[in-house]
């Protein structure tokens, strides 16, 4: 085989490993233990690493191995993670971004050390840290003063906590006159700053492009305002739940309407659960922004006139996020439709009063539409009109918490959408498995199907025509061991397969996923009550391909096993 690979020159090779990587990147790994010259094409494409305790021991082979890695996240830690942040300083990685989300603190020597080796790193995510205060904020851009994205949204917060221990306006204020280069910002979930803090990062951050505001309660549509008419590289601002219920928010609610006419390059706009008036949407349709993505989910205080004036002037949209729209009826969808032939994903999610009628009219309005989200809304009900209604681009329909919708209203759905590949019908009550299988007839080109909380769902049917079917996410449905023997002989190419709280599943089943789906990656058996040690570790030794098992609460394979486990490249986690 050796001598095989040299047929092509490597540019073609790397077409080829590059199109794979595009699918997946581990698509690759089987294919790098052909022989050196594949295992050194695919060595640079893997560009991000996942770090746990059980990967640290094994990180300076991983480095020395992948050296063309962009971004690690940290994942579950037991160890000191300034050692592991100094490990990654000395591996002269040209990494652009960390992630080290959920940890416990800052760690500031790591940091530092990161800071003095590694100037290539842009981007740092610090969410939902147990502790954040401004002295971390103060630390981080000492340590990395040319950061270009920095996320420190939503750290713990608890009411006995001392004001040094949170994160205020006076550490916003420092940090961002040291981050003369951010472009990215998120500070989600500070509960104490307030617009002197978007005073500050829109004052200091002159190439801000981008900045999340979510859960600021202190936070008014003055200083979104000021921010958004005071930063002119602004490209995207997404702003969820300001204080509506303050009567200084009403007051300054006006403030806000004239900043769009200074926001040149904005493109992307997202409000959420927010008062937003009439005016306002007229004041965005009439500055002619650049807009590609609109979000008005969960507002209020705003009707009709106020959304088609500002679709009328945006009719280039191509992402538009309407969930929670009560007052949006059919009639409605149907008046909107006439400026959505650009919109290629469109989100209706709780919008009760919407049923059958507008799903067929996106479908048939929307020519560039490849993505409908319109969950617990009212499909099922009103009437179907399929026989001059198709659309070849729709590939993604996520229609759960749909009550109402039954297996005939679903195979008229899937029957406008030829080309669909990833299905979400969770938590509809009158989705059998037939409706499944019927669906997975006639949409051939399906590769990613939910089906959790549906209980009706106990088998994919008896056809045994083989489908693409890649991704199965069943938790807590009615599978049971004789729908596994189905799925293990009609989806050769299944990767992941979620089986949690299955009470139907049992040892008997899992055993023919197993045997059968040869590239399979990651299986969740919790629900499956009759697992053993023996078990787990026949399922590893038998299927190579597996690289995550997801065991039943208090299951324990017992140390040497899952030893022997990790050897094999499998991790093992208990929900």
């Amino acid at each position: 085989m050796e001598d095989r690979c040299v047929d092509l020159p490597r540019e073609c090779w790397e077409i080829v490993f590059e199109h794979l990587r595009s699918d997946h990147y581990q698509f690759l790994e089987p294919v790098s233990l052909v022989c050196k010259s594949f295992l050194s094409l695919s060595n640079p494409l893997l560009l991000s690493l996942t770090i746990s305790t059980l990967t640290v021991p094994l990180l300076p082979r991983l480095f020395h191995r992948f050296r063309c890695l962009e971004t690690i996240v940290v994942g579950q830690l037991s160890g000191d993670l300034n050692v592991l942040l100094s490990l990654i300083a000395r591996s002269d990685l040209r990494l652009q971004s960390l992630d080290l989300s959920n940890q416990k603190s800052v760690p500031v020597e790591g940091l530092r050390q990161l800071g003095s080796r590694m100037k290539s790193l842009k981007s740092l995510k610090c969410r939902n840290f147990g502790r954040l205060c401004d002295r971390d904020l103060i630390k981080i851009s000492n340590s990395l003063p040319w950061l270009e994205e920095l996320d420190i949204s939503y750290p713990s917060f608890e009411e006995t906590m001392l004001s040094e221990e949170r994160v205020t306006n006076s550490g916003i204020e420092e940090m961002s006159g040291k981050l003369r280069e951010l472009q990215k910002i998120d500070v989600s979930g500070n509960y104490f700053i307030s617009d002197k803090s978007l005073v500050a990062l829109s004052s200091n951050c002159v190439f801000l492009r981008e900045i999340v505001l979510h859960d600021c309660c202190f936070l008014t549509p003055s200083g979104v305002g000021f921010a958004i008419s005071n930063s002119a590289n602004l490209v995207s601002v997404s702003v969820k739940g300001l204080g509506i219920h303050s009567s200084l928010f009403r007051a300054s609610l006006p403030n806000i309407d004239i900043s769009f006419m200074c926001a040149t390059a904005l493109s992307v706009i997202e409000f959420s659960r927010m008062f937003i008036s009439d005016a306002l949407l007229c004041s965005i349709a009439k500055a002619q922004l650049p807009l590609k993505k609109l979000a008005i989910s969960d507002c209020q205080n705003f009707t009709l006139e106020g959304l088609s004036s500002i679709l009328s002037a945006y009719q280039f949209l191509g992402e538009l996020d309407l969930s929670g729209l009560d007052f949006l009826t059919d009639q409605c969808m149907n008046d909107l439709s006439r400026y959505l032939s650009n919109v290629t994903s469109i989100n209706l999610t709780s919008c009760s009063k919407l049923t059958n009628s507008t799903f067929f009219i996106l479908a048939k309005s929307c020519s560039s539409l490849t993505e409908i989200k319109m969950e617990r809304t009212n499909l099922g009900e009103g009437d179907f009109v399929v026989d001059s209604v198709k659309n070849t681009r729709i590939s993604t329909l996520k229609l759960s918490g749909n009550m109402r919708m039954n297996d005939s209203s679903l195979c008229k759905f899937a029957s406008v959408c030829p080309n669909l590949q990833l299905l979400d019908v969770s938590s509809c009550d009158g989705i059998t498995g037939g409706g499944i299988a019927d669906v997975l007839k006639s949409c051939n080109e399906v590769r990613h199907l939910e089906v959790e909380f549906c209980g009706g769902v106990r088998t994919l049917g008896t056809d045994s025509k083989p489908c693409k079917l890649g991704i199965l996410k069943a938790a807590s449905s009615g599978i049971c061991d004789e729908g596994l023997a189905m799925v293990a002989m009609t989806c050769p190419w299944l990767l992941h397969l979620d089986l949690g709280d299955c009470s139907a599943v049992s040892v008997k089943g899992v055993k023919k996923i197993v045997r059968r789906c040869k590239g399979l990656r990651e299986i969740n058996v919790q629900g499956c009550s009759d697992l053993d040690p023996n078990f787990v570790s026949w399922m590893v030794s038998s299927r190579r391909s597996l690289r995550k098992i997801i065991l039943p609460i208090g299951f324990s394979p017992g140390y040497n096993k899952r030893e022997f486990l990790f050897r094999h490249g499998c991790l093992i986690h208990n929900c």
